[in-house]
């Protein structure tokens, strides 16, 4: 008994230090750039370098936010990011609960057509993509970016949705068949209700991947006013100069929506996570 009781606490030993080592990679890069952005540029360029600002300020992100673009920058990647996150949940809430629930003819292709997209290299699909968008007269548009976003993100939403439909009894829709509720109000106040975890988990994930996306934005948006977060930053990189303290602050700032989203709704995002890895 005590044998089998210190070969558990081994084990467990180790995974929580593998737990420990790997928050550590991956925490480190954020936690240098929140305290690179405190340091005064004597600090920041000082050599050998010091993790702890020795007297922190906030000079980075005074000079940074004074400037209007960049509070344009914030607005712009919250309203494309928004958008994105709301039309890719109605189309791919409505395409999964089709794929999950009803049997017609081309519906395997539709969902290996859904995953061969997904799989490939967003780069691939960017010249014919822009050449739609500028065929139509999107291009530089806030319209433009949200659809070529949506492009990306739909095929992920719709795989990720579609075992959250597959694991609710169809016994409970039956029953409401039979009780004569028309189709559409047994979707809406019987199975959306209880998908609500992995709608909300998808949805961050969208949002998330349209906060963070670069490529596709930058080569749609023409107009300084109308760049996005991570497609402003890069202003801030020339071929003579990089302006460090301004990066680190804006990153910094960038990943603040995202840190306080996860913990308001953390508890819906397992809820997701967890209710769509098993099917009953």
């Amino acid at each position: 008994m005590r044998n089998n009781i210190i070969k558990h606490m081994g084990k467990n030993l180790w995974f929580y230090l593998l737990v420990l080592v790997t928050v550590c990679i991956v925490g480190f890069p954020l936690i240098w750039m929140v305290l690179s952005s405190l340091k005064p540029s004597v600090e920041l360029f000082k050599m050998p370098p010091k993790i702890l600002p020795k007297q922190p300020t906030l000079i980075w992100y005074q000079n940074t936010f004074k400037d209007s673009v960049v509070v344009r920058y914030f607005l712009n990647s919250f309203v494309v990011s928004s958008s994105t996150m709301i039309i890719d949940m109605i189309i791919a809430t409505l395409g999964a609960y089709s794929l999950a629930r009803f049997t017609y003819r081309g519906r395997r292709l539709i969902m290996m057509a859904i995953l061969s997209s997904y799989c490939l290299p967003p780069i691939m699909l960017m010249i014919p993509l822009y050449r739609i968008l500028a065929a139509l007269g999107l291009n530089s548009s806030y319209m433009g970016v949200i659809i070529g976003h949506t492009t990306f993100t739909l095929p992920f939403s719709v795989w990720l949705l579609i075992p959250f439909f597959q694991k609710i009894p169809k016994e409970m829709e039956e029953a409401a068949i039979m009780d004569g509720a028309p189709s559409f109000k047994i979707f809406s106040t019987i199975i959306l209700p209880l998908c609500i975890p992995g709608i909300l988990s998808t949805g961050i994930m969208v949002f998330i991947l349209s906060w963070n996306e670069y490529l596709l934005s930058s080569v749609l948006i023409i107009s300084d006013t109308m760049k996005t977060l991570t497609v402003g930053l890069a202003n801030y990189i020339s071929s003579t100069e990089i302006d460090w303290g301004a990066i680190m602050a804006l990153g910094t700032s960038t990943t603040i929506p995202i840190v306080l989203m996860f913990s308001a709704i953390q508890k819906h995002f397992v809820e997701g996570l967890t209710a769509g890895a098993v099917k009953g």
